[in-house]
């Protein structure tokens, strides 16, 4: 079972490298829910990671409907990490009505070139969550990262719900630690963790390699209960 972990900078990358994460989500200005890394750092990144990198594609934290001109840089900013080494995007996109915004997502599809694509907690907010997960395996999403609400632990028979009806990996995060994740890894496909492998679980602080490889032990005993 995957873990993913959230980068802030390079140097959290350089880190992650040293420990037995699977994936890296790698965000600018995560005190504010991250937005997409300078160009100098996406293409870093791609170059000396040897775990898979996903770049955030977001301008802003205002919300997820963006305006015209919001849009137009995601294309462009997207255009750009085609050209690097970074596995995948994150990406997320609904109308003020919560509903995915097909249309637009649509594009992003059409432009992501071999780059897998995730659907990020944009989709907290949606108003269906199985009516947005078959838009999504339509669409060719690759995975949707959730916590189906605002807290996790409130939301696992949601969480449960569409990972059971098998369209798209269902990775758990925004909330997870170390008190949740083995209820969590038993209702999703993979988990996405923040704050709790760094020190005083603050995006502030470093990095804990340490606890990254204890919740990784974690998922490995679910696999293999009896190792």
């Amino acid at each position: 079972m995957k873990l993913e972990i959230i980068a802030k900078d390079i140097e959290d990358i350089i880190l992650l490298n040293k420990s037995n994460a699977d994936r890296i989500e790698f965000c600018s200005n995560l005190e504010i829910g991250g937005l997409t890394p300078s160009y100098e750092d996406i293409k870093k990144a791609g170059e000396i990671s040897k775990i898979p990198v996903n770049i955030m594609l977001r301008p802003t934290d205002r919300d997820f409907f963006y305006s015209e001109s919001e849009f137009k840089t995601m294309l462009e900013d997207l255009k750009y990490i085609k050209t690097t080494n970074v596995e995948g995007i994150v990406v997320g996109i609904i109308t003020p009505e919560g509903e995915i915004n097909i249309q637009r997502m649509k594009e992003i599809m059409k432009n992501k070139g071999n780059k897998k694509v995730t659907f990020h907690k944009a989709f907290d907010h949606v108003k269906d969550f199985k009516k947005s997960i078959d838009i999504l395996y339509s669409l060719g999403v690759d995975t949707v990262l959730t916590s189906c609400g605002e807290k996790i632990d409130l939301n696992i028979k949601d969480i449960k719900d569409i990972k059971d009806m098998k369209k798209i990996i269902v990775m758990a995060g925004g909330g997870v630690n170390e008190s949740n994740i083995k209820q969590l890894s038993h209702v999703s496909d993979e988990i996405h963790v923040g704050t709790a492998v760094r020190f005083e679980n603050s995006w502030n602080q470093p990095i804990i390699i340490s606890k990254v490889n204890e919740f990784k032990k974690v998922l490995e005993k679910k696999e293999n209960p009896n190792s």
